[in-house]
């Protein structure tokens, strides 16, 4: 199930998919191709720091949907609070430097 290839991982972003279950779902090859990484990349996310996934037998599937939530949640920003306060970003993300 490649569907970087195929283009489905465009659909899914886009929100113009046929079937929003399968169209959202891409192997990890593709997810690893997407993100511009190694697929150890992506296994290190996994048991890490977390990156939702879905096993079915021996094979690894992603929802990109899931996938973009959870890098939003894991945003990080290494400008010290100071200067996040100062630009107006009430919210600061993990990983400040103070």
């Amino acid at each position: 199930m490649s569907n970087y290839e195929n283009g489905n991982i465009d659909k899914a972003l886009t929100g113009k998919r046929k079937n929003p279950l399968v169209d959202d779902i891409v192997d990890k090859p593709s997810l690893a191709l997407y993100l511009d990484c190694h697929e150890e990349t992506i296994r290190n996310y996994q048991k890490d720091f977390g990156l939702p996934f879905i096993k079915i037998g021996s094979n690894t599937y992603f929802s990109i949907k899931s996938v973009y939530k959870w890098l939003m949640e894991n945003e990080r920003t290494l400008l010290p609070e100071k200067e996040l306060k100062k630009e107006g970003l009430t919210k600061p993300s993990k990983g400040l430097v103070e």
